[in-house]
């Protein structure tokens, strides 16, 4: 039961990262550096739908994406280090703090990207959530199971 649980993180990371790229690329004129050589697919310009902007559509198109990134590398690291708790709290604290230093960071005009104060705030809220469903359903069915 343990090995399924540790390949649906490998999973969910997999998809979170290809979900919030996938955003990018239906949803976004992007002009980053990891799409200016990475050509544009014919099909995903014929399926672009212009959607009117409002607070909701903002948030799913540029704050999601950061969040299901954050996220994938999360969940990627939950998969890393699945049997070895200690390695792996040590690394999701410093990918989260990695995180937010880069975000801080594109305050600066040396680091791409644009600073938003609402991508800290999701990726806060992505690692609350992670962290508290990780320790519900894994931490606590492992426990369970060693009794």
């Amino acid at each position: 039961m343990t090995e399924i649980n540790r390949r649906s993180y490998g999973l969910a990371s997999f998809l979170s990262l290809v979900t919030g790229i996938g955003i990018y690329l239906i949803f976004r004129n992007t002009n980053l550096l990891l799409f200016n050589w990475m050509p544009k697919l014919l099909f995903l310009k014929k399926i672009y739908i212009p959607i009117k902007q409002s607070i909701f559509t903002s948030i799913l198109f540029y704050n999601l994406p950061d969040a299901l990134w954050f996220l994938s590398g999360i969940l990627l690291l939950r998969f890393i280090w699945f049997y070895r708790y200690k390695e792996q709290n040590i690394y999701i604290i410093c990918f989260i703090i990695m995180g937010f230093v880069f975000e801080i960071s594109q305050l600066s005009k040396n680091v791409p990207g644009t600073f938003d104060l609402l991508d800290l705030f999701f990726m806060g809220i992505t690692a609350l959530l992670e962290g508290l469903l990780y320790k519900v359903f894994i931490k606590r069915s492992l426990k369970w199971k060693r009794k």
